[in-house]
C-alpha cells in the first residue's frame, strides 16, 4: 500500500511538473495568436473582451476571468495579466467560437509544429481535444486523487505534443528532466 501510495504521490508530482511547462507553452502560442488579432495590449481590447463569452449557470466566465487577471494591472502589462489568467482560460481559447476570428490566420504561427497535413481547424481542435483531458487530468493532480486509472502514456504523450507543436527547443529541454517516463516505468 505504502509503495503505490508513493508511487501514486511521486508520478502526480512529476506530472505537474511537465503540465507546467505545458501550460506555459500553450498560453505562449495563444499570447501569439492574440497579439497577432488583437494587439501587444489585447487583454484591453475591447472588440476581444466583448468576443468572451460569460455564460449564465456556469462555473468558468471566460470575460469574468480577464476581468480578474487584469484587475489592478496597468495598460500594457500583458506579461503579468497571462501568469494571473487560468488553465481554463487557455483551454476555451481553442474552442470553435474562435477559429475564424484568431486561428485560420495565426495558428502556424502560433504552434510552428503542427502537423502540415492538417487544416487550421483540425489543428485548433486537436489541440483543444488535449487540453480538456489534461485540464481535467491537471485538476485530478491538484485535488490529490486517484491518477492510476488514468490512460498515462497518452496523458504524457499529450504533454509533450503540445510543447513541440509550440517549440521543438523547450520539448527537447523538456525531455532532458522530465520525471514521468522513470516514475511510469516503476509503477507498482
Amino acid at each position: 500500500m505504502i509503495c503505490k501510495y508513493s508511487w501514486h504521490a511521486l508520478t502526480s508530482a512529476a506530472f505537474f511538473a511537465s503540465l507546467h511547462v505545458c501550460e506555459v507553452a500553450v498560453r505562449n502560442g495563444v499570447d501569439a495568436a492574440l497579439t497577432a488579432t488583437y494587439g501587444a495590449e489585447w487583454p484591453w481590447n475591447p472588440t476581444f473582451e466583448h468576443s468572451l463569452p460569460n455564460p449564465r449557470g456556469s462555473h468558468f466566465k471566460p470575460q469574468d476571468e480577464l476581468r480578474r487577471a487584469r484587475a489592478r494591472m496597468v495598460k500594457g502589462a500583458t506579461g503579468k495579466v497571462i501568469a494571473k489568467i487560468k488553465f481554463a482560460f487557455w483551454c476555451h481559447a481553442f474552442t470553435s467560437r474562435y477559429q475564424v476570428r484568431v486561428w485560420d490566420a495565426n495558428i502556424r504561427h502560433a504552434f510552428p509544429n503542427l502537423p502540415a497535413a492538417y487544416s487550421a481547424a483540425l489543428n485548433r481542435q486537436a489541440i483543444y481535444l488535449d487540453l480538456d483531458s489534461l485540464s481535467k487530468f491537471r485538476n485530478r493532480i491538484a485535488h490529490h486523487e486517484p491518477i492510476l486509472a488514468e490512460p498515462l502514456p497518452q496523458r504524457q504523450q499529450s504533454i509533450r505534443t503540445l510543447i513541440r507543436w509550440r517549440c521543438i527547443e523547450v520539448s527537447e529541454w523538456h525531455a532532458t528532466w522530465e520525471a514521468v517516463s522513470q516514475n511510469m516505468a516503476t509503477k507498482p
